[in-house]
C-alpha cells in the first residue's frame, strides 16, 4: 500500500504525491487489467462524489464501488484497464476543479482482480 501524509500545494489544480506515484505505476501497466483500493479526502462528501465516480466508471467500462466513511473520506475500489483508470482520475479532477472542490488521493493499494464484478456500485 502506498500512502502520502503530505498534501501537495498549488490549489485545486494539483494532485497529491500519492496520486502522481499511482499514475506513474498505472501508465507502466497501460492496457493491463488491474484493481485498486483508493482512499480520498478533501471535499468528497455532500458533493455527489460517489455518483460522479459511478458515472465516470460506467463511461470507461470500469467496475467497483465507492462508499462514504464516517470520518469524511471516501473509500473506493476500482477495476479495469490501467489506462482507463488514469483517464477516470483525470476526468474526476477536471470535474471537481470546475467548481473549486479539492479532491485528494490519500492512499492506494493493489488488489486481486474480481472476475465476478460487473458494475460500479454506490455503497451506503
Amino acid at each position: 500500500m502506498y500512502s502520502s501524509e503530505g498534501k501537495s500545494g498549488g490549489g485545486a489544480a494539483s494532485i497529491s504525491a500519492c496520486e502522481r506515484q499511482l499514475i506513474g505505476e498505472l501508465e507502466s501497466r497501460h492496457a493491463k487489467h488491474v484493481r485498486l483500493a483508493l482512499m480520498f479526502s478533501g471535499r468528497v462528501q455532500g458533493v455527489g462524489f460517489r455518483w460522479t465516480n459511478q458515472s465516470l466508471a460506467h463511461e470507461r467500462g470500469l467496475v467497483g464501488w465507492a462508499q462514504n466513511l464516517p470520518d469524511g473520506r471516501v473509500s473506493m475500489e476500482i477495476e479495469g484497464r490501467a489506462d482507463r483508470i488514469v483517464d477516470h482520475l483525470s476526468a474526476l479532477h477536471a470535474g471537481y476543479r470546475h467548481f473549486g472542490a479539492r479532491v485528494h488521493l490519500d492512499s492506494y493499494e493493489w488488489l486481486r482482480t474480481d472476475d465476478q464484478a460487473t458494475n460500479f456500485d454506490i455503497r451506503f
